[in-house]
């Protein structure tokens, strides 16, 4: 039976620095036991909790001594992410080696068997070993990550293939805890790079952009795991699974991948959930990619696909929202032919607290100067034609580059398409946005 090598019931998952490394293997040896009398006198102690007995040698400190208690959180979210009724999870306590100095860990014959040389974390079925971090937030990154492979592997019985593995495992640690509750929330959008330090995965997507080796989304799903993957590659990962889980239309589907896992077919049945709006899921991803920040508004970057009729006639008008993202303006333009696009109206682009009061910044349609926002005034109006034809290399504007239109301009499209319009604005700053924009689009005479 040809089954892919994600199948088969026991795993390995390999992690490097700024992203996990996924590699799977047909067998591994049950766990070894134990001698405690032998790492407490190496000086490794154990710490242990309802979900976790974990064996370190770490300095001892607050960050590392409630890591167990972490994952213990972590464990009821994993159920109910991966809808595991948490009765069965009541005696799961898998085993995790915090490492400072390898030396100790090798000389006791505790190493992982066959990759004694792995580089920041590694997942053979029930247990993990983990290379110590130099922030607190990292190395709890990397145990709940390394803890969402365990967890499938446990529960699921797989991890499917590469991009949904390790793109669900960076979804489920990438993780915020309230100072005051202490309460753990897993799958966030972080807030602030500052928030994850060490965790990279935005400016590894930035870089790769600047670069022109931005991934469209079957790029992603063709990564995988069987061989060892840079840490680009899991920021592409990332970015997926984030934007399937968060985003309206999308999440529900993507959710429910959890019940085929162990399906060699996997990414067909992917395909086939989407299909219907496979074309809109990929011309999304392109404005995603593009928008892609800290704080990432997934609801109000949500586009409403809705196919333009071409100019008859009169011109007409479409009326766009200050808070959201690309919206339709139901007008089809053609190639070559030549439109005028103007626009009218005043909305509020931000606010600021000014002795105690709130103070709106409004614009029109040519932004204002006091800001700039990816190279253009803030507030500025921005426009880009979704295609359905063959893309054309080098066409503008689309969804990745767009056109500034301002107050008013002409537009000669390259490619025959649908109009988008949008306010420039970052994507994790429309929620201070108010009031809306008219624009009218009429051909050229």
């Amino acid at each position: 039976m040809n089954l892919p090598r994600w199948q088969f019931a026991r795993f390995v998952c390999c992690a490097v620095f700024f992203g996990l490394v996924a590699l799977d293997f047909a067998s591994a040896e049950s766990p070894q036991p134990i001698d405690e009398a032998r790492t407490e006198s190496a000086g490794i102690r154990k710490l242990t909790s309802k979900h976790l007995v974990l064996y370190t040698d770490a300095p001892n400190g607050q960050a590392v001594d409630d890591l167990p208690a972490a994952f213990d959180k972590a464990v009821p979210h994993w159920a109910a992410y991966f809808g595991v009724d948490p009765a069965k999870t009541a005696g799961w306590q898998p085993r995790a080696f915090l490492i400072a100095d390898g030396r100790r860990f090798a000389a006791l014959g505790l190493l992982p068997p066959g990759h004694e040389e792995f580089e920041n974390g590694i997942t053979i079925d029930s247990q993990m070993w983990l290379r110590d971090q130099p922030t607190d937030y990292y190395r709890r990154h990397l145990l709940l990550h390394e803890g969402t492979h365990a967890f499938m592997i446990a529960f699921l019985g797989s991890c499917g293939p590469g991009w949904y593995m390790e793109g669900t495992a960076e979804l489920l640690g990438t993780h915020r805890i309230d100072p005051k509750t202490g309460e753990l929330t897993l799958g966030i959008m972080p807030r602030s790079r500052d928030e994850v330090p060490m965790l990279g995965r935005i400016k590894l997507i930035d870089d790769a952009k600047a670069d022109h080796r931005a991934l469209t989304f079957p790029a992603v799903m063709a990564l995988e795991s069987r061989k060892q993957l840079g840490s680009e590659a899991y920021a592409w990962c990332w970015a997926a699974a984030k934007f399937l889980d968060s985003h309206p239309r999308y999440r529900d589907r993507f959710r429910e991948l959890r019940a085929i896992v162990q399906d060699q077919n996997f990414n067909d049945v992917v395909r086939q959930k989407y299909a219907k709006d496979w074309a809109d899921l990929n011309a999304e991803w392109q404005a995603y990619i593009a928008a892609l920040d800290y704080g990432f508004d997934f609801e109000r970057m949500a586009i409403d696909f809705e196919p333009g009729k071409p100019l008859v006639g009169s011109a007409r008008t479409a009326t766009i929202l200050a808070d959201r993202g690309w919206q339709s303006s139901r007008v089809w333009l053609e190639a070559g032919k030549s439109y005028n696009v103007s626009a009218t109206g005043r909305y509020q682009i931000a606010e600021e607290q000014h002795d105690g009061a709130t103070k709106p910044w409004l614009s029109e349609a040519g932004g204002v100067t006091i800001d700039y926002y990816d190279g253009r005034p803030l507030g500025i109006l921005l426009g880009a034609i979704d295609s359905r034809d063959k893309p054309v290399a080098g066409a503008n504007p689309t969804f990745v580059n767009p056109v500034v239109i301002g107050l008013r301009t002409t537009l000669k499209p390259t490619i025959s398409g649908t109009l988008y319009l949008r306010v420039n604005d970052s994507a994790s700053k429309l929620d201070d946005n108010r009031g809306t924009i008219t624009v009218k689009i009429e051909a050229t005479r």
